[in-house]
């Protein structure tokens, strides 16, 4: 088990600590240690996720337990404060909080079955960053005029970061409840479009080696879109079946927009198709750099004698960053018919 994920569970461990500590008002000064415990899992929160991302260190169980932990920990010290005597937090802000939580978390999965994933945002870290700070002064609960304007403050900023975050996220998702085809997945809806069109597309995968041409494969008629495949890992077998120039790659390097447009003008005149799709990036957990980091992809995208190219950094763990450069792939490869005559 690596640090991030020791952190997480160090910060859902001191989760039943705090209650604990904050309900005990036998002990004197219990709001003090209470406090100090919600500090130091705060601190934990942040330093698992940088250590993560910095270190390529994401896995599955720090996927699902570091947003729970997270929640347990606020939504947990909110709800202690309403039991609290003289605790300055309404009711009605609490439920808005954690009401909010709910709206994000059902939206979300809305969004996965779409294939689309809703990463936090500017919004989101300000709000969580602002949050954590009341609930610490709150549960200190400083008897006096200015930190009682403070808490006030606080408590006030809390809830309007909640709402605006709230607001921001849906507004700029809003594509996932609007699609009237939100039930159809990428795969499928390309399958479809194609079909209906008469139109043939073909892929040339470098760093998600295959997953996109067999995401189409997976919808039955595929046989009559999917015309043709490359899996070209290496760059000579970039060089000697999708054309790409060997000069290109020593001037930009394999992962690189130039390489992409070269990659998909080849796959589509190697097989005869309208469309072509590349991929090729640095999947990882190695071969980063501060230049080149890990989770860099570009994906390529051939139609009718023009190609352009698309830059994206993802993150997470291997299998995370080749999925979502599927997806996007997948996500161009359709947006084609928006712009199509």
């Amino acid at each position: 088990m690596n640090l991030p994920n020791k952190l997480t569970i160090l910060r859902t461990i001191l989760v039943p600590v705090f209650i604990v500590m904050y309900l005990t008002s036998w002990i004197d000064g219990n709001q003090y240690y209470a406090a100090g415990i919600f500090v130091i899992a705060s601190l934990t929160d942040f330093f698992d996720g940088y250590l993560a991302r910095k270190y390529n260190l994401v896995t599955n169980f720090g996927k699902f337990l570091d947003p729970l932990a997270d929640k347990m920990l606020v939504n947990s010290a909110l709800l202690c404060m309403l039991v609290v005597p003289d605790n300055p937090l309404p009711f009605w802000v609490v439920l808005i909080i954690i009401m909010r939580d709910f709206i994000i978390n059902g939206f979300r999965l809305v969004a996965s079955d779409n294939n689309t994933v809703i990463a936090a945002d500017y919004w989101g870290k300000v709000k969580t960053t602002v949050q954590m700070i009341m609930v610490i002064v709150v549960i200190l609960n400083f008897d006096n005029i200015v930190m009682d304007v403070i808490e006030q403050i606080l408590i006030y900023a809390s809830v309007i970061l909640t709402v605006v975050s709230l607001l921001d996220c849906l507004y700029k998702n809003r594509h996932v409840l609007s699609d009237k085809n939100n039930n159809i997945k990428l795969n499928e809806k390309i399958v479809n479009k194609y079909a209906e069109n008469h139109m043939t597309i073909a892929t040339a995968e470098s760093c998600t080696g295959g997953m996109v041409a067999s995401s189409i494969v997976e919808i039955p008629g595929a046989s009559d879109v999917l015309k043709q495949s490359l899996i070209t890992y290496c760059n000579d077998a970039k060089m000697k079946l999708l054309g790409v120039n060997e000069d290109v790659i020593k001037a930009y390097t394999e992962v690189s927009g130039q390489v992409a447009i070269e990659m998909a003008e080849g796959v589509c005149a190697w097989a005869g198709s309208d469309v072509g799709i590349s991929v090729t990036g640095i999947a990882g957990p190695g071969g980063g750099s501060e230049e080149f980091p890990v989770g860099l992809v570009y994906i390529g995208v051939s139609y009718k004698g023009e190609a352009k190219a698309y830059k994206y950094i993802f993150k997470g763990s291997r299998n995370d960053i080749r999925k979502e450069a599927c997806n996007k792939a997948l996500s161009h490869a359709l947006e084609l018919f928006d712009v199509k005559e």
